[in-house]
């Protein structure tokens, strides 16, 4: 009756360590997908509204970029949309 306790005791220690370990490991790789490597650019308000605007008028509008990353960013080519 003594083994058979001892031998619960055991699975359950095992058992509790394997999900402790489960659970740091998954934390810390969600720790680490969050990080950020490498530029990031950010767009503070990526959509604009030109309401109605007649034809061959000039349309012009500044968006803000910031680089939320670690490095420098360099942006190499914009294409109006």
């Amino acid at each position: 009756m003594v083994f058979l306790d001892k031998g619960r005791r055991m699975k359950k220690l095992l058992y509790d360590t394997f999900f402790l370990i489960f659970l740091i490991s998954l934390n810390l790789s969600t720790v680490c997908a969050q990080q950020t490597i490498g530029p990031r650019m950010v767009i503070e308000k990526p959509l604009f509204d030109a309401q109605q605007v007649k034809e061959g008028e000039i349309i012009r509008h500044s968006f803000t970029v910031l680089n939320k990353g670690d490095q420098p960013l360099q942006i190499k080519r914009v294409q109006p949309g």
